[in-house]
């Protein structure tokens, strides 16, 4: 009768040992996803800071022909 409480300790340990890999995947899979997300965002912010500064020069240039 020893061997159930064994048993069981081994089968709560394998249980932990397979909660803690899926975890350890999720955090590794979604770290991923996330780094890509960001650089997809900061090119979309480069390209509206370019978009900003050509608005600026284009608003410069209207001012200066005095057209408004």
């Amino acid at each position: 009768m020893v061997w159930i409480p064994i048993a069981a300790w081994a089968a709560a340990a394998l249980v932990a040992a397979v909660v803690l890999g899926f975890c350890a995947y999720e955090i590794s899979w979604k770290s991923k996803r996330l780094q890509a997300d960001l650089r997809k965002l900061q090119t979309l912010a480069d390209d509206a800071a370019e978009l900003r500064a050509g608005l600026a020069a284009a608003q410069e240039r209207l001012a200066a022909t005095g057209l408004r």
